[in-house]
């Protein structure tokens, strides 16, 4: 049986693995593991640095400092599109990070393995080729999220982000990506780190009109994705405080 002050240790363990995570505070899935992000050999991503447009032009080295075998998976997601930016194609809509926004796939390469420096390779096509981020003018600062996943066997798309076409870059079935779809299929990310980005143009951030959707305005009207990931993160928050009271009542 554990002892008050190891129950207490690993209650501030458990907790610390959530508060300290490697993706967005509030995004789903999430993982408090660090990625190693560097563009132009150079510019090492901090997660949540506001980083310049024009030095993401190519896709960055991505490492771990652990050994992993297999193969693996890496995508690259924003999570403040506008949801102007599909209103009208009778899409189900998956939530962003903020009210009145959704996703778009920037980046999903497969057949990762890693190299000895620890850097993640790979001779396959990429499914979705790397995209430069473009915030639009005026626009909030996007947020990017880079998610490492371990990848299965013969895997294929879950289906909400089955069936699409994802090259060339711009087109739209890029749109309302589900990340926590995928997750649900392969298990929660081995490792993340994110980014912001704001155009380098804009004069006025936030003053974007998205579409017809005010200011603080509830995620549309349209059914979100809610899978398995997004509620096992609940239960993992809920544990939490189960445990935080406990340790609380044995003091």
């Amino acid at each position: 049986m554990l002892s008050v002050s190891a129950l207490g240790a690993s209650v501030l363990l458990f907790t610390a693995s959530i508060v300290q995570a490697q993706t967005p505070p509030g995004s789903q899935p999430s993982t408090s593991h660090s990625l190693a992000v560097k563009y132009n050999g150079n510019l090492t991503l901090t997660p949540n640095a506001l980083l310049p447009q024009p030095l993401l032009a190519s896709a960055p080295a991505v490492s771990l400092n652990q050994t992993l075998n297999g193969t693996h998976m890496l995508m690259l997601i924003d999570l403040a599109i506008p949801q102007s930016s599909i209103n009208g194609t009778g899409s189900e809509f998956y939530p962003g990070l903020v009210p009145c926004r959704t996703t778009r796939l920037h980046w999903l390469q497969t057949g990762l393995t890693q190299s000895a420096n620890g850097t993640f390779v790979s001779d396959s096509t990429a499914i979705a080729d790397y995209g430069q981020p473009h915030p639009g003018l005026n626009d909030i600062a996007h947020t990017y999220t880079f998610y490492l996943f371990q990848q299965p066997a013969n895997f294929t798309l879950p289906s909400w982000d089955a069936g699409r076409v994802f090259n060339p870059i711009s087109v739209s079935a890029r749109m309302n990506f589900s990340v926590t779809a995928v997750a649900d299929v392969v298990g929660a990310p081995l490792a993340a780190n994110y980014m912001r980005v704001i155009n380098p143009n804009t004069t006025a951030p936030g003053t974007f009109l998205n579409g017809t959707c005010p200011i603080g305005a509830p995620n549309g009207t349209v059914t979100p994705y809610t899978g398995a990931a997004i509620k096992l993160q609940g239960m993992a928050s809920a544990v939490v405080v189960v445990l935080g009271c406990a340790v609380f009542a044995l003091l």
